[in-house]
């Protein structure tokens, strides 16, 4: 029987549908449509594109991850009701409060396993992540990246890392694991009313965060879809082609195959 594929869909802004050894996992979920504001905290978030499949279109899902739930461009109103119906997730301790239901809340470095009769278990791993410079935690709240992998390396490894800026944290995870595959959040996203702030990773720090990860496969998400990032693809792909640093950018809804960890 031939294996399925490990792929990664992007379906906008954050979320991504990954299929792994066998698993289907959903990240953070927005699903509402594009032209969507919402109120957030003292800014307005806006969101400039619709997902690439509408909840219902979703497969069977084993498990939903959400970095954060503070967030409305991370988890919004449609997206709450997708993971509220899903069997398995995966959270911020302070998200699993929130979520309530079949949330269970991981702390930094804490992982739980799927496991089912014939198939490969895998692992979730909380990754330490910080919303923000040193000193805006109080402004942003928790929030935590994921590491996906197998015990018996059947599968890549895939890291999601979730709005962080904390190339610490992921200079620890690679002395911890190997990482064949990085979802990292990118297009610096930033806001008037916190002046020069970006909450997540600028091209330059993506740059450095993959060499810190030991050269994964790097797919851009949550670079496009909502009004207040500030760095474009153009600009992410010079800074990385500059660096001589390859780039997957997907296109919506197209699934990429994610490569084999025995070729890497």
């Amino acid at each position: 029987m031939t294996r399925a594929a490990n792929t990664a869909t992007v379906l906008g802004g954050p979320t991504a549908l990954i299929h792994l050894a066998g698993w289907t996992l959903l990240t953070d979920p927005t699903f509402d449509a594009a032209g969507t504001e919402h109120q957030d905290g003292p800014v307005v978030v806006r969101k400039t594109a619709g997902p690439a499949l509408k909840p219902s279109q979703l497969p069977a899902l084993d498990a939903v991850l959400v970095s954060h739930t503070g967030h409305l461009d991370n988890l919004d109103t449609a997206g709450r009701a997708v993971a509220s119906g899903a069997s398995e997730v995966f959270t911020t301790p302070t998200g699993a409060e929130d979520l309530g239901g079949a949330a269970a809340g991981l702390e930094p470095w804490q992982t739980r396993t799927l496991s089912k009769p014939g198939r490969t278990p895998l692992n979730i791993t909380a990754v330490p992540a910080r919303h923000g410079p040193v000193g805006t935690e109080a402004i942003t709240g928790p929030v935590t990246g994921f590491l996906l992998h197998t015990d018996d390396d059947s599968a890549p490894t895939v890291y999601v890392s979730g709005d962080t800026v904390d190339l610490d944290a992921m200079s620890a995870l690679a002395e911890r694991y190997r990482v064949d595959v990085a979802l990292l959040h990118l297009g610096a996203a930033g806001f008037e009313a916190f002046g020069d702030v970006r909450l997540s990773l600028t091209a330059a720090q993506a740059v450095e965060a993959r060499r810190l990860l030991g050269a994964p496969l790097v797919v851009a998400v949550h670079a496009e879809g909502w009004a207040h990032y500030t760095e474009d693809r153009d600009h992410v792909r010079q800074t990385f082609d500059a660096a001589g640093a390859p780039l997957h950018w997907p296109t919506p809804g197209e699934p990429i195959t994610l490569p084999d960890p025995h070729t890497r």
